[in-house]
This record gives structure tokens, sequence and C-alpha cells, in this order.
């Protein structure tokens, strides 16, 4: 049962997070391109490699784990935003704009998740 608490309470705060950075930065673009979720999913990342480079130095409990990547970064990153917002580009008639979507979320998810890892791991070192 704790872990279906933690879960629901990391998924919650995931979400709220998601919801406010997503809303925020695409309220300063003034075109179609998703660049919210795109924010989010950078982002997300970048912190879930950091984080995930940290819980690994750090010997992280895996209720904790569970809470911060499972709960937290999955209410947070989510794919079928992205998905939803490649789709609209796509019935728009927007194809460029739809494969820039996909190839930005992709590579800069990826190119976040070894930053964060990276980051993580050099700092825990000079902290040893």
């Amino acid at each position: 049962m704790i872990k279906v608490i933690l879960l629901i309470t990391g998924g919650a705060i995931g979400t709220v997070c998601r919801y406010g950075l997503s809303v925020s930065v695409q309220r300063t673009v003034l075109n179609s391109f998703p660049l919210g979720i795109l924010s989010v999913n950078v982002t997300g990342s970048f912190l879930i490699g950091l984080c995930w480079s940290i819980a690994e130095a750090c010997n992280m409990s895996l209720n904790a784990r569970l809470f911060l990547f499972t709960g937290i970064f999955g209410g947070f990153t989510t794919f079928s935003s992205f998905a939803l917002d490649t789709f609209a580009l796509l019935k728009m008639g927007d194809y460029k704009m739809a494969v820039l979507n996909i190839l930005a979320n992709n590579v800069l998810g990826l190119l976040a998740v070894a930053m964060g890892w990276f980051l993580g791991k050099n700092l825990m070192t000079l902290i040893k």
C-alpha cells in the first residue's frame, strides 16, 4: 500500500509541475510549435539523469526511487502529450513542425539525460 501512496503523491506533484511549466512556456510562444511540452520533456530528461546518478551514488532506497522516478518524473514528463502535439501538427498539415517536434524531443531529451547524469556523477565525486 505504501508504494501506491508514493506513486499517487509523486504523480500528483509531477503533474502539477508539468502543467505549470508547460503553460508558462507556451504562453511566451506566439506560434503553433509545442515548446511547452518540449521544455517539460527536456527539463525532465535532464533532471531524471541528474537524479539517477545521485540515486546510484547515495544508494537511494527503492521506495524513494519509486516516488521520484516513477511518481514525480512519470507525472512530469509525458510521452502522450508529446504524441498528441505531434499528431495535431500532422493533422493541421504542418509536417515540418511535426518532424521538428519529433527530432527535438528525442535528441534533446537523450542529450539532457546524459548531461544530467554526468553532472550528477561529477557532483557526487566532488562531494565524496
